[in-house]
């Protein structure tokens, strides 16, 4: 399946958003302390964030997204679930005020509408959203090596209470995307906001984790 420029950038939004919100989601064990980081919780960093977040192996949540764009009158609010497998299956579906589902595993994306055929695209094919892809497998992953590798990271805060700026350092990354901000406790997310270039933005939170 072949896709063009605009449609590969925004489907790769929302694989982008999917991935996202169980990038840091979850609930796991502590295992020790790592320190140099501004923080002030010396015991919690990116590295520890990281290390817990690897022991995690499935997820399953609700979620409200909020999109802001200048081509709409006032933002588009979607509701469903989000799911994930490790090591590298993550699903998103829309339930309202549409139905949609986003799947991706390995190294496929498929897309499901409501009343249309289902469509799949590998990430082989689409360098910029694989690129994406791989970012987030290595957060689900516990791979910070990876992760820095293709964003520059900005984390700040406490166990209970802390911050995770994303921004692309490859610049088919950062022509779409200008920055990504995650909050959360302790493994938790609480809230995803994607920042794009030109202005527009999506808002996710997490209200209820169902594992």
């Amino acid at each position: 399946m072949t896709i063009g420029p605009w449609r590969s950038a925004n489907w790769g939004r929302h694989v982008i958003s999917l991935l996202l919100c169980f990038a840091a989601g979850g609930s796991t064990p502590s295992y020790g302390t790592d320190t140099g980081t501004d923080t002030h919780d010396q015991s919690w960093s990116l590295a520890q964030l990281m290390k817990e977040r690897g022991q995690v192996s499935h997820g399953r949540a609700r979620f409200e997204e909020v999109k802001y764009s200048s081509l709409l009158e006032k933002p588009i609010v979607l509701r469903g679930m989000l799911y994930y497998d490790a090591p590298s299956r993550v699903e998103k579906r829309t339930e309202s005020p549409f139905e949609e589902r986003y799947v991706v595993d390995e190294g496929t994306v498929l897309i499901e509408r409501h009343k249309k055929r289902p469509r799949i695209f590998s990430l082989q094919d689409h360098p910029m959203i694989r690129a994406f892809v791989e970012g987030f497998r290595a957060t689900l992953a516990g791979d910070l090596e990876t992760l820095q590798m293709l964003y520059d990271t900005h984390f700040s805060g406490e166990r209970q209470r802390w911050r995770l700026v994303l921004v692309p350092l490859h610049d088919d990354m950062s022509s779409i995307v200008e920055s990504i901000h995650i909050e959360g406790s302790d493994t938790d997310i609480t809230q995803i906001e994607i920042r794009e270039v030109g202005g527009d933005s999506s808002r996710i939170s997490i209200h209820e984790n169902l594992l």
